[in-house]
């Protein structure tokens, strides 16, 4: 009776350990994906914070090309409208990383680009328009902006990559798929020439 009873305490202290090794196991590979996923949230906030900073330089380019060109009534019309929705799709995205929220914020940049390509398209027929000191320091401006939302953007894709590489490893995997993780979407530029959109500046 003694020697049974000491083999039920050790399967129960073996049983035990099991037990408290496993929640171990399972809180330190919970912890470490959230960790990373902060991280990928935080990533994104950068890129965030470094597209709204273009968006806010739209209307003080606008009204610097409109003194000298005011007649372009329709491209600046256009260049509100487009400020003002870009505008509600960062709000409404804001803090998200699901893949419909990169692609809609990947379409706003996209958007912004083009006003900012119109803007200075327009600029381009107007010489003292193109060496006023205002001009010029806003083109800096949106250089330096477009020249840090380039390194967030990597920044950020390289943290959904360490997430989404995590999430594919044992045990992370089961983890994973049991608390409900998602992959992270890459915030993809579409063409070569998004890229490069003020290489010509």
């Amino acid at each position: 009776m003694e020697n049974n009873s000491g083999v039920k305490k050790y399967l129960l202290l073996v049983v035990g350990v099991m037990i408290v090794g496993m929640l171990g196991w399972f809180m330190l590979s919970y912890n470490g994906l959230v960790t990373k996923e902060e991280q990928v949230k935080t990533a994104w906030s950068q890129v965030e914070s470094n597209l709204q900073r273009k968006i806010d330089l739209l209307p003080n380019l606008v009204r610097v090309v409109k003194a000298y060109a005011s007649h372009e009534k329709e491209v600046y019309e256009n260049i509100t409208a487009l400020r003002s929705n870009a505008l509600a799709t960062l709000k409404e995205h804001q803090g998200k990383t699901d893949k419909e929220s990169i692609k809609a914020i990947a379409e706003v940049e996209k958007s912004v680009n083009g006003s900012v390509f119109k803007l200075f398209a327009v600029a381009e027929n107007y010489p003292d328009l193109r060496s006023s000191e205002q001009f010029l320091q806003l083109q800096s401006q949106i250089e330096g902006t477009e020249n840090r939302l380039n390194i967030t953007r990597m920044q950020f894709n390289e943290t959904v990559g360490v997430f989404n590489h995590s999430m594919r490893t044992i045990p992370n995997n089961i983890i994973a798929a049991i608390a409900g993780f998602k992959r992270k979407a890459y915030f993809k530029v579409k063409s070569k020439q998004d890229t490069d959109l003020l290489g010509g500046l």
